[in-house]
């Protein structure tokens, strides 16, 4: 049996030891040169609220933006947000609105799949995508006067000030004993969590030992008022050629083949199995797949070899299947978040940069 792509990276850890070594010697660095004054942070007109990772994905961060976003527009706040990404993986370069508010004005292409997903689903909010944050944020506040940025995956860009650090982790993941890139998957080391204002442990399992233990240890080391607890729960399925939408109880004892391009795949089948729906398998592809003719024809072959009721993906997959997968029975799966533990100390910070009513404090 060949090793999978994950024995293989493990195997190869030792030797991509001194590789992390020399990353985590770059981290210091930068970090030293921002936070001694050295390398210049920007600010822009409007406060900056970032949603970021510690780790490379797999935290639930598009999700938790969405909801923020939608929580920032409503009551009590209020306010008019825009979204700024760098547009991982995009074909085009600079700065790229994505959407003024009205729908997406581009294709997942030159934008990336999540800030897709962003155009897509949040109405009456600006998206735009540029690797250089502080000349997008920039653009957004000269054409669209938001009154708040949130900058999606902007814990390493410190080049942009930012007037609330959001850090997500995983508490299914064991970051104490994982490594630096390119051995591990760690972006900075754990120690950096101390510039965070909040830290949101998602995937959270109320009373499950290891949820609790690590909900206990960061409590420990950077207190708890600065915690928050979520996870992701199923809100609804779509038909990807209907716009049909399935009651989630229609789900149960479906028999259904997941597929997804996500770095945490076994959380979406987890969450499907949860629901009551026979899984015979999942297929993986890599996170941020690229879908072509050819995965077509797997899917259809797996579709009819199992006899399913449906293929189904997630939102962010689906944002990159074009009209040749529109042949296929497949259902979208829409997740939201559901706040578990410390969302006080989530409106307690809100309430110091805008106030209860959306005025900045």
């Amino acid at each position: 049996m060949r090793p999978t792509e994950n024995q293989l990276w493990r195997m190869a850890r030792p030797l991509l030891l001194p590789f992390s070594w020399l990353y985590g010697l770059g981290v210091f660095l930068r970090n030293l040169g921002y936070d001694s004054g050295w390398a210049k942070i920007h600010r822009i007109p409007v406060p900056v609220i970032s949603i970021g990772n510690l780790s490379a994905g797999g935290t639930g961060k598009t999700t938790l933006t969405l909801s923020l976003a939608r929580l920032l527009q409503n009551d009590p706040y209020q306010l008019s947000p825009a979204v700024l990404s760098r547009g991982y993986r995009r074909s085009s370069w600079g700065y790229q609105l994505v959407s003024a508010g009205e729908g997406s004005l581009c294709g997942w292409e030159q934008s990336g799949d999540e800030p897709q997903l962003y155009a897509r689903k949040l109405t009456d909010v600006p998206v735009a995508v540029d690797a250089d944050r502080v000349r997008g944020g920039n653009f957004l506040v000269k054409h669209f006067a938001p009154s708040v940025i949130l900058l999606d995956d902007g814990f390493q860009h410190r080049r942009l000030h930012r007037d609330l650090d959001i850090v997500l982790l995983n508490s299914g993941g064991n970051i104490q004993s994982d490594h630096l890139l390119p051995a591990g998957l760690l972006r900075e080391p754990q120690s950096s969590l101390r510039r965070a204002h909040l830290i949101v442990l998602t995937y959270f399992l109320l009373g499950e030992t290891e949820s609790e233990r690590i909900w206990r240890t960061c409590a420990e080391h950077f207190g708890e008022h600065r915690l928050l607890a979520c996870r992701n729960k199923m809100l609804t399925c779509t038909d990807l050629r209907t716009g049909e939408k399935f009651p989630l109880e229609d789900i149960r004892g479906m028999r259904l083949i997941p597929f997804c391009g996500i770095a945490r795949p076994e959380s979406f089948r987890k969450i499907l199995a949860e629901q009551g729906a026979e899984i015979p398998f999942l297929i993986r592809f890599q996170d941020h797949h690229k879908y072509g003719p050819r995965d077509v024809e797997r899917l259809a072959t797996a579709y009819a070899e199992e006899r399913s009721d449906y293929l189904i993906t997630t939102e962010k997959d689906a944002v990159k299947l074009g009209g040749l997968f529109e042949a296929l029975p497949i259902l979208v799966l829409e997740v939201e978040i559901e706040w578990l533990k410390g969302l006080d100390n989530l409106h307690r910070e809100l309430a110091k940069l805008f106030g209860s009513s959306g005025e900045k404090g």
